[in-house]
């Protein structure tokens, strides 16, 4: 069994245990424990509640995400000194990604509820907002990597316009997007020209109803229904891009 000094330097290296003190951090280390893992071991799997926090001790651990047809992408891979887990578990409390053991580990786990009501005792309200809102933006670029790498421009652009259409107060079942194709195209990741093409291809298919040089209308319940589609696992038989 691992002396509790050595379980307080593994968990030193996590930013999010930075502000407290030294006490914060033994009396999390009394809660901690060393878990030898075998190679190939999952971890957890994305979208899985997190139950625990861990810190690699040794060995090397693998973070991945899968689309819904197989499709697998490494994120990273963890070595000593390397965590994870402290952003889902302060957004939402459910994995980004998978995680899985690629030869014989050693890692500190800390119980997930445990950890938090440490930490936030340890803590400001104020600062502890101000993490689950770092800890909010490390969710939304997850979810961008994913989109760039499992999904094309189209669905991408739909997916887009329905969150836009979603703020807005749709007029008979329109709503109005003050935005350039140039706009559509900086916040999906892609080029105007490809951007363009969509839009061509949604306005033949009556999700668009109306464009302008500064703006567009769309279907509210088309784009729904494509975005349905989409959601279902198939592409929309106008092709993506």
């Amino acid at each position: 069994m691992a002396g509790r000094a050595e379980i307080v330097e593994h968990l030193r290296v996590l930013p999010c245990l930075s502000s407290l003190g030294y006490e914060e951090i033994v009396d999390i280390s009394r809660i901690s424990r060393i878990e030898e893992v075998r190679r190939n071991r999952i971890l957890f799997a994305e979208t899985g509640p997190v139950t625990s926090l861990f810190v690699v001790k040794a060995g090397r651990i693998k973070l991945s995400k899968t689309s819904s047809e197989g499709r697998e992408l490494v994120l990273k891979t963890l070595g000593p000194g390397d965590y994870f887990c402290c952003a889902p578990l302060l957004c939402g409390g459910r994995h980004l990604v998978g995680a899985m053991a690629l030869e014989e580990s050693t890692l500190v786990v800390i119980p997930a509820d445990r950890f938090k009501e440490i930490l936030q005792r340890g803590m400001s309200d104020m600062g502890f907002r101000v993490l689950r809102g770092l800890c909010g933006r490390v969710q939304h670029l997850s979810e961008l990597l994913e989109n760039f790498a499992f999904k094309d421009v189209e669905q991408r652009v739909v997916e887009l316009l329905v969150r836009l259409a979603a703020e807005r107060s749709p007029e008979h079942g329109v709503a109005y997007l003050a935005l350039t194709h140039q706009d559509l195209a900086s916040m999906v990741g892609s080029v105007r020209e490809v951007v363009s093409r969509v839009m061509a291809r949604l306005r033949r298919q009556g999700v668009v109803v109306e464009a302008a040089a500064k703006g567009f209308k769309v279907h509210v319940q088309a784009l729904a229904g494509l975005a349905a589609r989409y959601a279902d696992g198939g592409p929309d038989p106008g092709g993506g891009a």
